[in-house]
C-alpha cells in the first residue's frame, strides 16, 4: 500500500470506521469550533460532537465525503451523452507523463517548491491529489484553447484574402490631399510663440525669476510666468549691453586716506550679505530680527529690517555708528 505522504493509505471512510465515529462526529484532537460543546459532559469527544450535530438543525458536523467528478470522464469502450456545457472539454483526465523536460506531470512528489497553477486555491486533500487536479485543469484549458485557436485559423482560411490598397493611386492621392489639408490647419491654429509669451497653465518646466524673485508673488500662473520671462529678458539684455561697453583701465595705485569714510557714496557697490533690496525667498540662513516680524512676505519683511535697510557697507559699521549716536545723545 502506498504511504499517506504520496497519496495512498486508507480512505476517509476507512479511517472513520477505524475510530468508530458516528455521522457528524469529530476526530479526537480536533481543536476547531463546535457549538455548545463546552456545556456537554459524560461522553467521549466523538459521541458528544455527533450528538450535537444530530440535535442542532443548523450544524451538521463533518460528513462522509461522497464521490464526485469535476469533469465528465468517458472511457474508450463506453458511450455517454455529455451536457452542452462540456462540449468543448476534452474527456478524461489530462495528466502528462514525465519525459524529463516537461514541468507539470502526474504524481508530483511533495516538496516541490515551484509554481503549480491554481494550487493556492485548492485544499482538503493530499499534495498529490491536489497537484493532479491542478495539472489536469491546466492541461485541459490549454488543449481547449489550442483547439479553439486552430478552429479560428481554419475559419480564416475559408474567406478570400483582402486586396491591398497601399498601391492604389486613388487612395494615395486622397491621403496626400488629406495630409496637406491637415498641415495647413495645424499651422493656422498654432502660431509661433514669442520668447516672453507664457506657457499654458499646467506647464511644469523651468521659468526663470518666477521663484527666486517677487515677480510671481500673488499672481496667476499666466501673469507670473509673463513677468518672470520679461524680467529675465530685461536682465539678459542689460548684461549684453554692459559687455558691449568699452573697457577702461582702472587705477591700481594705492590711495592714502587720512580719514575713514563712514557713509558710502551713492555709487558704492558692496559685497554685504544682507542687501538693501531684501533677501531671496530661498535664503535659509540667520536674519537678525526676522522671527519677530509677521504678516508680510519674506522679501518685504527682510527689506524693512535694519540689517538690510541700513546704508553702511556692513551691519557692524551700522551698529557701531548707532551705539556712538546713542552714547552722545544720553
Amino acid at each position: 500500500m502506498t504511504s499517506i505522504e504520496y497519496g495512498g493509505g486508507p480512505t476517509l471512510e476507512q479511517r472513520r470506521r477505524f475510530c468508530n465515529l458516528e455521522e457528524g462526529g469529530h476526530v479526537p484532537g480536533y481543536m476547531g469550533f463546535c457549538p455548545q460543546f463546552k456545556f456537554r459532559s459524560g461522553h467521549s469527544f466523538g459521541k458528544e460532537t455527533a450528538a450535537i450535530a444530530s440535535e442542532i438543525p443548523y450544524y451538521h458536523g463533518p460528513q462522509t465525503q461522497k464521490p464526485h467528478q469535476l469533469y465528465p470522464t468517458v472511457g474508450d469502450d463506453k458511450d455517454a451523452v455529455v451536457r452542452a456545457v462540456f462540449k468543448d472539454e476534452v474527456p478524461g483526465r489530462m495528466l502528462p507523463k514525465s519525459t524529463g523536460d516537461n514541468k507539470y506531470i502526474s504524481g508530483m512528489i511533495p516538496g516541490y517548491s515551484g509554481d503549480v497553477p491554481h494550487a493556492n486555491f485548492k485544499f482538503g486533500a493530499t499534495y498529490r491529489q491536489l497537484t493532479d487536479e491542478c495539472v489536469d485543469e491546466f492541461v485541459r484549458k490549454y488543449k481547449c484553447d489550442e483547439k479553439k485557436r486552430e478552429e479560428l485559423r481554419e475559419i480564416a482560411r475559408i474567406f478570400p484574402a483582402l486586396r491591398p490598397v497601399a498601391v492604389d493611386p486613388r487612395v494615395r492621392n486622397h491621403m496626400n490631399v488629406w495630409t496637406d489639408d491637415l498641415i495647413k490647419k495645424n499651422t493656422q491654429v498654432q502660431p509661433v510663440r514669442g520668447p516672453t509669451d507664457p506657457p499654458i497653465p499646467g506647464y511644469q518646466g523651468f521659468i526663470p525669476r518666477i521663484e527666486t524673485t517677487d515677480a510671481g508673488l500673488a499672481k496667476r500662473y499666466h501673469e507670473a510666468a509673463c513677468s518672470g520671462l520679461e524680467l529675465f529678458r530685461t536682465e539678459s539684455q542689460g548684461h549684453w549691453d554692459r559687455l558691449a561697453e568699452p573697457v577702461t583701465q582702472m587705477n591700481t595705485n594705492p590711495v592714502v586716506r587720512n580719514t575713514v569714510h563712514r557713509l558710502p557714496s551713492e555709487k558704492y557697490n558692496s559685497s554685504r550679505i544682507y542687501r538693501r533690496e531684501g533677501m531671496i525667498p530661498d535664503y535659509e540662513g540667520h536674519i537678525h530680527g526676522f522671527k519677530f516680524e509677521v504678516g508680510k512676505s519674506f522679501s518685504n519683511t527682510t527689506r524693512d529690517l535694519e540689517v538690510c535697510a541700513h546704508p553702511f557697507p556692513s551691519y557692524g559699521d551700522y551698529v557701531k555708528e548707532k551705539d556712538l549716536a546713542n552714547k552722545y545723545l544720553r
